[in-house]
């Protein structure tokens, strides 16, 4: 049929319109930074001091893509490991430069389906993987609100119990899906025909270990940056903070509301220009970098999609359960 016929062309024109559509966010997201004060800033850092920052960004990263490798035996498919961590590490740039849904749900969708993935068992592992980043999360950020809150600055219209309940909400909530992973019969349901399955304990507590170490690992980068005597709970309390106000004012990559929850914090104690300077070569080391990288290993596996398709298909689901 002719139509038939028009699906490569038609398949390359959707291909070319998402680039266009991602290149129009990322220079919209670079014209938003000064990137005078970045260079600057890094400048100003000690070579040491850039280089224990750049290591605790590869271990956040590397904590990261090892959601997909926990998802990779939660589900059962059999991609290969080096694909699933290009993928990963893809969509986590992606993630936090254009936000969760282009870059966390849509490229994988993209990158796994191209790769023979099944897309009930995709969805399986976009779950798997938010569930993941966001289980260290509430861990984190309710210990810190519920124990040691940060000092809020008094303009702010917060009362000072607010953080010390959603503190305990956060912990209360994690408890409970610990809870169901360990001892709930029922381990699946179908609602609408999308399967839902809960990961045994041991995979649950694994998620936890890496996403706390991830979170950790980002706040160990601006704890080195600030070049300053803050305590590292301080650092992971406000970064912390930060995501919890980004989630009521949605902003991708959190561009804006971090700088200012951060300048708001320590501004008055180490002063703005040096908050800045730390948040901008953190963005430097932990966005940007990192988005250059995956650019262009996104290219590389587009490049590469539509080599021995039926192959990669057998192989991705070979052990695939669903």
């Amino acid at each position: 049929m002719k139509w038939r016929a028009r699906l490569p062309w038609l398949r390359r024109a959707l291909v070319a319109g998402f680039l266009l559509v991602a290149a129009f966010l990322l220079w919209r997201y670079a014209r938003m930074v000064d990137w005078h004060e970045v260079v600057a800033a890094i400048a100003g850092y000690p070579a040491s001091r850039l280089a224990l920052a750049a290591a605790a960004s590869l271990l956040a990263y590397s904590c990261y893509c090892s959601f997909d490798v926990l998802a990779r035996a939660y589900t059962g498919h059999a991609l290969r490991l080096r694909r699933v961590l290009a993928i990963a590490f893809v969509c986590y740039a992606f993630n936090l430069n254009l936000g969760a849904v282009v870059g966390g749900i849509g490229f994988r969708y993209r990158l796994y389906s191209h790769a023979g993935l099944r897309l009930s068992t995709i969805s399986r592992v976009v779950a798997f993987t938010i569930a993941s980043n966001w289980s260290g999360f509430l861990l984190l950020g309710g210990l810190s609100l519920a124990f040691a809150p940060v000092a809020l600055p008094a303009q702010w219209p917060v009362a000072p119990w607010v953080l010390p309940v959603a503190g305990s909400v956060m912990l209360a909530a994690l408890a409970t899906w610990l809870g169901l992973c360990a001892f709930s019969p029922r381990r699946s349901w179908s609602p609408r025909g999308h399967r839902i399955e809960l990961p045994s304990l041991a995979i649950a507590l694994s998620q936890l270990v890496l996403a706390c170490a991830s979170w950790l690992a980002i706040a160990t980068i601006l704890y080195l940056l600030l070049l300053a005597d803050v305590a590292f709970v301080t650092v992971a309390g406000i970064l912390l903070l930060s995501v919890l106000a980004n989630l009521v004012i949605r902003v991708p990559a959190n561009l804006g509301v971090m700088e200012a929850v951060f300048v708001a914090l320590l501004g008055a104690q180490l002063g703005t220009a040096q908050v800045l300077a730390a948040v901008l070569t953190w963005r430097a080391l932990f966005h940007i970098g990192p988005l250059l990288l995956a650019a262009m290993l996104y290219l590389f596996l587009e490049a590469h999609a539509g080599r021995k398709p039926a192959a990669r298909r057998n192989e991705a689901q070979r052990s695939d359960h669903d």
